[in-house]
């Protein structure tokens, strides 16, 4: 993990360091990248990278052998996800930002959640990893695959985030909508990890890595938490019907949850920006 980090922020490191900035202010030192829940993968990768750009990026005169002409600090809030952070973007808040294929291609192209809010101007400046999309469910929900989710409470994600938004499509491909469940909660990724092992939740939707804290936390406490199969011809139609999906198969450590499961659904996550977002002037 720590290879692929380094390599990662080598990418943006370059990339900062061969352009022209355009979208913030002259002295171009500060920049933001947006990230998701604090217990996510967008969280850590953002302070990886953020870690290593400090490391490498620091101005000769600090007296570094190693180091380019002027310093830049970056700064990783932790956001809703995908979707805000490339909406805050386009509002010119952030610099870059982490976010999920589909949802890149949607704003391109002025699609589903991005229908007649188009955003032309968004490029991929590198991949990081891909995002199986899962549904985690306490053990005694008795949950095996998304039929068994009718009459429960499940967490469906915050507006604005990329779990929200796979959650909302998986839904339509299914041909349900909230009232399938018994209830549905709006929890960050962050939160819903608690409520499951607190009991106010039988289940949520998460796109993200493997392995991450978060699945370990949801397998380990006394939710006894399980990924369920997300397998059907529905499933399939949305991976065939899309380039920007792929089938995933994970097999779960046999300390976390002991199961191969099929999440069949996996998006890949890259670092984007602004056409035109550059920094060295």
């Amino acid at each position: 993990m720590k290879k692929i980090i380094t390599s990662l922020s080598s990418a943006l490191l370059i990339f900062v360091a061969s352009l022209s900035f355009t979208g913030v202010a002259k002295s171009a030192e500060f920049f933001t990248i947006g990230t998701g829940g604090p217990t996510g993968v967008y969280f850590q990768t953002g302070n990886a990278i953020c870690k290593m750009l400090h490391k490498s990026a620091i101005a000769k005169e600090h007296g570094r052998k190693k180091g380019i002409d002027k310093a830049y600090r970056c700064t990783v809030p932790s956001t809703g996800g995908s979707n805000y952070n490339i909406g805050q973007i386009a509002a010119g808040e952030f610099q870059f930002g982490v976010a999920q294929s589909d949802w890149q291609y949607h704003a391109v192209n002025g699609s589903s959640k991005w229908e007649g809010k188009q955003y032309s101007d968004l490029r991929a400046v590198f991949s990081v990893h891909n995002e199986p999309f899962q549904i985690w469910a306490r053990k005694k929900a008795k949950v095996k695959d998304f039929a068994g989710l009718k009459g429960k409470v499940v967490n469906i994600g915050n507006a604005g985030s990329g779990q929200r938004g796979t959650m909302e499509v998986l839904m339509d491909a299914k041909g349900v909508n909230n009232s399938f469940f018994k209830s549905t909660t709006e929890l960050t990724s962050s939160e819903q990890v608690k409520a499951l092992c607190d009991g106010k939740i039988d289940a949520f939707g998460y796109s993200v890595g493997f392995p991450n804290g978060a699945m370990e936390n949801a397998a380990s406490c006394g939710a006894k938490a399980l990924p369920i199969n997300l397998t059907g011809p529905e499933v399939q139609g949305l991976i065939d019907g899309a380039a920007y999906y792929a089938k995933a198969v994970a097999w779960i450590a046999a300390g976390v949850a002991g199961k191969r499961a099929e999440l069949s659904l996996a998006s890949y996550t890259a670092i984007i920006a602004k056409v035109g977002t550059d920094l060295t002037a």
